[in-house]
């Protein structure tokens, strides 16, 4: 039992797994399948293997997952959909650019491609819009792109359009390549790829998935996916998901079995400086013009480096120890994406002690990277170490004002440490931020 205990305790710190919500005689099942698989000979042993083995550790995921979806499931968020896009994106001054749709999890792509055929049926070219489709699990991924399927797929209500957009073949009904080639699909942990997803969106769907997660890590996703919804932009969610759903920050959308709901705009009040946080707001600044009074090297700049403590000297120290440094040799190094993609990697492995180790290795050669501090603090955070996650969120920040990642991480950990006057502080900031950037585009 206490093995048992081990692995609901690594899968939920892995993936955010709340154990409860599938049951222990599921896990035992499962880790059981999986021994007799591997040919060992107690659940110790097997336990032992999936502490060092991330293959084996993605096969029992593999196992616990049961993809449970079909096309045009419940139906009313898909019409819902088709009557947005055509009374009120197209009518936007934007409308003739592209409408971006991210789908997670994407399952095996009944959800993704329903929404591709909504977007066809509701008078969109392809080339209007773009859908990015999520997933943990390589063998979903694997049929979604296939695009092969059974009666299974197609419950409820006959749909009469099948025909328009499937082949019916001996193994089954195969999509058209056309629709096929409108989704992206892309493998990833939402535990750890929602935060650092690169772009922003129009509208999401994340349909039954919060109600599988452990609370605190919901809330690290409703956060990330806060993050990449634009303002005024649509998120749709489970029947049984609506309660997650910040009130502040979103509107539901008043339609019999949909659950949707509409993101704020900031409004001018959020959106103008308070007196308060006037010298925290820098995001503007240069550098050497951040408030000393805030950001100092006791709060920012110190950070855990091979067991020891150090602070990041500042410029100035640098040119006093080096008088022939130039500017140029003072000014931050370039990211290298790929160092940063093996630490994301493990981390979708469930590997964080590595992930943890290969991003502090990499800030020695690059200690002025504000997106490895960003991802540092990420891991930790997933790991409950808030306190180091915020020293590297702070650090990220001092070092990127306008890091949208820290800065919505920090606000996150912030309010769930009971801070709410610096979560709201740095809110204020991230919808200014947000503010800018869109004025900007």
């Amino acid at each position: 039992m206490m093995v048992l205990s081990a692995i609901a305790k690594l899968l939920s710190q892995t993936i955010g797994l709340d154990p409860d919500t599938i049951g222990n005689q599921r896990i035992a099942r499962a880790a059981e399948t999986r021994r007799v698989g591997c040919k060992l000979p107690d659940i110790e042993s097997y336990w032992a293997r999936l502490q060092t083995s991330a293959s084996e550790l993605e096969e029992l995921i593999e196992l616990l997952i049961v993809p449970e979806t079909w096309f045009f499931r419940d139906g009313k968020p898909f019409d819902y959909l088709k009557t947005y896009v055509t009374s009120e994106w197209l009518n936007q001054p934007n409308g003739s650019t592209t409408l971006k749709l991210l789908s997670v999890p994407s399952s095996t792509g009944e959800e993704p491609y329903s929404m591709a055929i909504a977007l066809l049926e509701a008078g969109l070219h392809p080339k209007q819009f773009a859908i990015d489709a999520i997933d943990i699990s390589q063998r979903s991924l694997a049929k979604a792109r296939r695009g092969l399927y059974t009666k299974n797929s197609f419950r409820g209500d006959a749909w009469t359009g099948r025909s328009r957009y499937f082949q019916q073949t001996a193994e089954g009904y195969e999509l058209c390549q056309l629709v096929k080639g409108l989704v992206n699909f892309q493998q990833g942990n939402v535990k750890t790829s929602l935060a650092i997803a690169p772009k922003q969106y129009d509208i999401i769907f994340c349909r039954n998935l919060l109600i599988y997660l452990k609370s605190e890590v919901c809330s690290q996703v409703l956060a990330a996916l806060d993050r990449l919804l634009i303002p005024g932009g649509l998120l749709f969610v489970g029947a049984s998901e609506t309660g997650n759903v910040v009130p502040d920050n979103y509107t539901s959308i008043r339609q019999p079995f949909t659950f949707a709901y509409r993101k704020s705009e900031p409004s001018l009040a959020q959106l103008a400086p308070l007196n308060i946080t006037q010298q925290f707001n820098y995001a503007h600044r240069p550098l050497g013009q951040v408030p000393s009074q805030l950001i100092t090297p006791q709060t920012i700049a110190k950070q855990y480096e091979g067991g020891k403590i150090y602070s990041a000297p500042d410029t100035e120290q640098i040119k006093a120890s080096d008088p022939s440094a130039s500017s140029n040799d003072l000014t931050p190094e370039p990211t290298s994406s790929l160092d940063l993609q093996k630490v994301r990697k493990l981390a979708d492995d469930g590997r964080d002690a590595e992930a943890i180790a290969l991003c502090k290795s990499y800030l020695v050669h690059h200690p002025t990277s504000a997106a490895a501090y960003s991802l540092l603090g990420e891991l930790y955070q997933a790991n409950q170490q808030n306190a180091e996650a915020g020293r590297c969120f702070q650090r990220a920040i001092y070092l990127e004002p306008t890091c949208y990642e820290a800065l919505v991480h920090l606000a996150l950990l912030k309010e769930n440490q009971g801070d709410t006057v610096g979560a709201k502080i740095i809110q204020q900031r991230i919808q200014r931020l947000q503010h800018r950037l869109k004025t900007e585009a």
